[in-house]
């Protein structure tokens, strides 16, 4: 008897017929694909937060064009911009405004519930308009400002930011304001 030599047959993936080969990914492919949408959604997700803080500060800056014209218009009425007076920190101001441009005195009012949202910050009853972060838009006007160079503002209108807080009642890096903060008064 002769026996003859036979070869197992090769597939066509090269890999010999009596074998099995087993699909998909090793564990370390894995933890490498993880780790690489892991780190892609961590900067999409900075990136998102960022876009929020963006769009945020715009749509404050958007209100105080609105509050700028409110303010203009009154202006024209009353012939000064609603008081403020011994309030260097705008909160006084800030209830002061809010009563000013709801007043319904001579063109009045100046503003309608659905232009801005409100808030009682100090729950006395008296309400500020709020910015996106819900806390009270603050405002400044001494009747002094109306004797400055006609360059210079009349008024202050400023929020304190992401951060909620103005850093020691003066403007920080991150409160939204009406002027140039790079430029000096």
């Amino acid at each position: 008897m002769t026996r003859s030599h036979t070869t197992p047959q090769a597939s066509s993936a090269g890999v010999p017929a009596g074998r099995r080969v087993r699909g998909g990914f090793t564990l370390v492919e894995m933890l490498v694909v993880i780790a690489i949408i892991s780190i892609l959604g961590g900067l999409t997700l900075a990136a998102l937060g960022k876009a929020r803080t963006t769009s945020k500060e715009k749509a404050v800056q958007a209100l105080f064009l609105k509050l700028k014209a409110a303010l203009d218009r009154y202006e024209m009425d009353f012939q000064d911009y609603p008081p403020s007076e011994g309030d260097m920190e705008g909160m006084v101001g800030a209830e002061s405004l809010m009563r000013c441009l709801k007043t319904e005195y001579k063109g009045g009012p100046y503003i309608d519930d659905s232009d801005v949202k409100s808030v009682d910050s100090n729950s006395n009853g008296e309400f500020e308009i709020a910015d996106e972060w819900n806390q009270p838009i603050r405002y400044i006007h001494h009747r002094d400002y109306r004797n400055t160079p006609p360059n210079k503002r009349t008024f202050r209108l400023m929020s304190a930011g992401p951060d909620r807080v103005f850093e020691n009642g003066m403007q920080g890096t991150d409160d939204v304001v009406n002027w140039n903060k790079d430029k000096p008064d």
